[in-house]
């Protein structure tokens, strides 16, 4: 999934430490796909999951329009694609591989949690 991102218009990198969201934040209307380095998801103190390249992040605010449900932190040095709403719609629309990879990715995020 991940070589779709590789040509996107706009790459933001972040330092160590820096969030790429924070908890309760409205929705920018894009979410990110990682291209180098680790980030990790927390809500309420509480390690949700660690992330790495080819894993998307922001997908729900995406999805649903509501505040961030999570805050987004980078473990390492991170360069992640911006995927906006309209390129999201796209992908959705035109590539169902896209589509079926996204749920079994947040099926994957729903039972790790449960199970912990």
């Amino acid at each position: 999934m991940l070589d779709i991102f590789h040509n996107e218009p706009e790459i933001r990198t972040f330092a160590p430490g820096e969030f790429l969201f924070r908890q309760g934040e409205d929705p920018v209307h894009h979410m990110f796909a990682i291209l180098d380095g680790e980030v990790q998801i927390d809500r309420d103190g509480r390690v949700l999951a660690d992330l790495k390249p080819t894993d998307l992040v922001g997908e729900m605010a995406l999805i649903d329009a509501q505040p961030r449900s999570a805050s987004a932190k980078a473990l390492t040095a991170v360069r992640a694609a911006v995927v906006t709403e309209k390129r999201f719609l796209f992908l959705v629309q035109q590539h169902p591989s896209f589509s079926l990879a996204m749920l079994r990715m947040l099926t994957q995020r729903l039972r790790a949690n449960l199970e912990s």
